[in-house]
């Protein structure tokens, strides 16, 4: 194929997920998936009887099966019956305080990418570079670095306590090639308006928490990349108009109707990307059923992780009090109306589960995560868009993330059944493709069985 022909199969390729049939020749590749059904969460759309073909760590050609055999020094992965979906990303996590089986877990679970939302800084590089290099299995991971905040809580916090340890904050983390700056909620207001503006001119995003002097509106107008947490929504601003959580509580609903359009056109005007994280809420919600009855996954956690497990998250009389799970269980339900109304309203939604430490299994969270997502009303397919979209190329992702196409990275899903139609495909995992390897079921196998032994 020569180099005209090549960028116009590539561009044409890409739009309609798929390449440029037999008559272009024999692609080269290392792996070729066949006779497989595509699935756009995108939009939703299906193709069946398709061939893709691989090369390195990206998708080259995707073609009908019936045109021309793969190339006879390629891997076949024989998928007839099965389904071809992007791998998915947990957008909030916290390597630092992860445990040790979170890479490996992530990507077992189809989760091939990840944005760290605040470590220490050469400790998630050192996670970043030993996956990248292929020392350990885990996924592609876009970072933070510390979290800049008014306040310190732990050595991945760094104080910026005015707008000129903002601007000095914004340009040492520039200088190291971080992909977001994140803010959290002690930040204080002229500092965070000065976060904003250092973080734009450097080209990045201010991404996390609102603080608590600045209204999530106002967070958006100005340019903030990303909002992560239902609580953030209402700890602040909103907040501060009460005299008591409960009356604070009372008032959500009513909010939703008066409040939350604005919010949520800006949303989808601004490009603004809301990461709910609902399954941090129900756990918490049901922190003490959880901790008689773990959840999946747990047993792949790490025998110190098993043990903080049960030492640290010993449920307290609030914990099991009906009345405050009432409360728990009603903020996961607010969350998930307005994650709904912001879906209406055509904004940008994400999955996260915000990860550290025990509770949150990596990757099993991330899979309830798409399920409450669908239980707020989000089509399965949009749903699956959230989890797979990635979280932007102005956040450091690939453009073309979350899409099958040609040029596309090859971090794939297969599935044996249609999560389209039943979101319970998701536990059934035929292989996983990431960095330019294909982990089967019994290699996933091996992984997990290795874990489980540790």
């Amino acid at each position: 194929m020569n180099t005209s022909r090549n960028l116009v199969c590539l561009a044409l390729g890409f739009l309609l997920m798929e390449g440029c049939g037999s008559d272009a020749g024999e692609p080269v590749a290392d792996l070729v998936i066949r006779n497989v059904t595509l699935l756009s969460p995108r939009d939703g759309s299906v193709q069946h009887d398709r061939s893709v073909f691989i090369s390195g760590e990206r998708i080259v050609d995707i073609r009908r099966s019936t045109d021309g055999a793969p190339p006879s020094a390629a891997r076949v992965v024989e998928a007839t019956g099965r389904f071809l979906m992007p791998g998915m990303w947990d957008l909030h996590t916290h390597f630092s305080f992860a445990d040790p089986s979170a890479g490996p877990l992530l990507v077992t679970q189809g989760v091939t990418g990840a944005r760290d939302m605040g470590s220490v800084l050469d400790e998630v590089e050192a996670a970043r570079r030993r996956f990248d290099r292929g020392e350990a299995l885990g996924p592609r991971i876009l970072r933070a670095g510390p979290t800049l905040n008014g306040g310190v809580f732990g050595d991945h916090h760094r104080l910026i306590g005015d707008p000129d340890a903002a601007r000095a904050a914004v340009a040492l983390l520039d200088s190291i090639g971080v992909d977001v700056i994140k803010t959290h909620n002690e930040t204080g207001r002229e500092t965070y308006f000065a976060l904003l503006e250092a973080a734009e001119a450097a080209g990045l995003q201010v991404v996390g928490h609102v603080p608590v002097t600045v209204s999530p509106l106002e967070a958006c107008e100005r340019g903030q990349g990303s909002i992560d947490h239902i609580v953030t929504i209402f700890e602040g601003v909103y907040g501060a108009g009460f005299d008591s959580q409960i009356e604070a509580f009372r008032g959500m609903e009513p909010w939703l109707e008066t409040e939350a359009p604005a919010l949520v056109e800006c949303f989808s005007r601004q490009g603004t990307l809301f990461v709910p994280t609902l399954y941090t809420y129900h756990f918490r919600a049901h922190r003490a059923e959880l901790y008689e009855t773990p959840p999946d996954g747990w047993d792949y956690l790490s025998a110190s992780g098993r043990l903080a497990y049960r030492e640290e998250l010993v449920p307290s009389e609030s914990d099991r009090d009906p009345d405050v799970i009432r409360l728990r269980v009603g903020l996961v339900e607010i969350g998930k109306a307005l994650t709904r109304i912001a879906y209406e309203a055509g904004a940008r939604i994400g999955t996260g589960t915000d990860f550290a430490g025990p509770g949150l299994v990596p990757g099993f969270s991330l899979r309830r995560e798409v399920e409450l997502l669908a239980e707020a009303g989000l089509p399965l397919h949009a749903a699956l868009w959230a989890a797979t979209s990635g979280p932007g190329v102005e956040q450091g992702a690939d453009p073309l993330t979350g899409d099958i196409g040609v040029g596309a990275p090859a971090d794939l899903v297969l599935l044996e059944a249609n999560p389209f139609e039943d979101l319970g495909a998701l536990s059934e995992i035929v292989g996983v493709g990431l960095r330019g390897r294909w982990l089967d079921r019994a290699e996933l196998d091996r992984v997990l069985e290795g874990l489980a032994a540790n």
